[in-house]
């Protein structure tokens, strides 16, 4: 059984490795691949410009909320004749949270041979996520219009935005952020590796 869990270890940190070592050979941080095969000591550049170029970089998620919440309207009444209606559906969806490095700038990534410090910006909320098939109407009385429909949906991504802040998310993604860089940057053969990230708000 140790077995297993160490091999799963060392799959899931070579996933981490290859997911990371694209984008930041890209932005200049790390050799490019190809440079590592042609002999000769890879060169890694340290200027401002380097940061520019983390533009191109995708977000960064480290972590996941999967939640389910029943939306109940309650009783409506519509003028002009007050007619009731009344809408009941069951919304399932994820709030995914890390980090989006186009904030980083120019004093975000400092390296000194075997030492690296990391400056990331707070984990934030990236997206809240409820497709279509993620919303189960239960309940629909009366004529429900296309804008109230759109604001009810609305009102329940705000809810998962809400209780995924109240389960600690952010908390959670920034200690995810960090345990997943530092393994990283070991690997990689640095020796100190310094990760900061600021607290959520």
């Amino acid at each position: 059984m140790k077995k297993i869990l160490s091999l799963l270890n060392l799959v899931a940190m070579l996933a981490i490795l290859l997911l990371l070592y694209g984008p930041l050979a890209k932005i200049g941080l790390l050799p490019s691949l190809p440079s590592l095969f042609r002999g000769g000591t890879p060169k890694i550049e340290e200027t401002p410009a380097i940061i520019q170029q983390v533009k191109n970089i995708a977000q960064m998620f480290t972590q996941t909320f999967y939640d389910e919440y029943v939306y109940d309207t309650g009783v409506m009444r519509t003028p002009p004749f007050n007619a009731n209606k009344r809408l009941i559906f069951i919304a399932k969806g994820e709030v995914i949270a890390g980090f989006d490095l186009s904030e980083l700038n120019e004093k975000s990534i400092i390296r000194r041979g075997k030492s690296i410090v990391v400056k990331l910006p707070p984990a934030r909320i990236l997206d809240v996520v409820i497709n279509p098939s993620g919303f189960e109407t239960f309940l629909e009385e009366g004529e429900i219009t296309f804008e109230e429909s759109k604001k009810f949906r609305e009102d329940a991504r705000r809810i998962f935005d809400r209780n995924a802040r109240d389960k600690g998310i952010l908390k959670n993604s920034a200690e995810q952020g960090r345990q997943m860089l530092e393994k990283f940057f070991r690997l990689l053969g640095f020796e100190t590796v310094d990760i900061i990230i600021p607290e959520s708000r």
